[in-house]
C-alpha cells in the first residue's frame, strides 16, 4: 500500500511540473537588457489611457426595468 501512494505522490508531482510549463518569465542580470525594460515601462506610462467608463459602457446591456421603480404587488 505505501508503494502504491509513493508512486500515485512521484506520479502528482511529475504531472504537476509538466502541466506548469514555460510561463514566459526569465531572469537576466544584463544592464543592457535592464534599461530597456524601463524605458518600455515608461513609454507605457506616457501613453494616454482610456477612460475605464466609455470602455465599459460598450459591453453594459440596460434592462427597462433597471431605471424604473418596482410596482406594488396586487393582491
Amino acid at each position: 500500500m505505501k508503494k502504491l501512494l509513493i508512486s500515485l505522490f512521484v506520479l502528482l508531482g511529475t504531472a504537476t511540473a509538466f502541466a506548469q510549463g514555460n510561463t514566459g518569465v526569465t531572469v537576466s542580470t544584463d544592464p543592457a537588457r535592464a534599461a530597456a525594460v524601463e524605458r518600455h515601462a515608461q513609454e507605457l506610462q506616457a501613453r494616454p489611457t482610456e477612460q475605464p467608463a466609455m470602455a465599459h459602457s460598450k459591453t453594459t446591456k440596460t434592462h427597462k426595468h433597471a431605471q424604473s421603480r418596482h410596482h406594488s404587488k396586487k393582491h
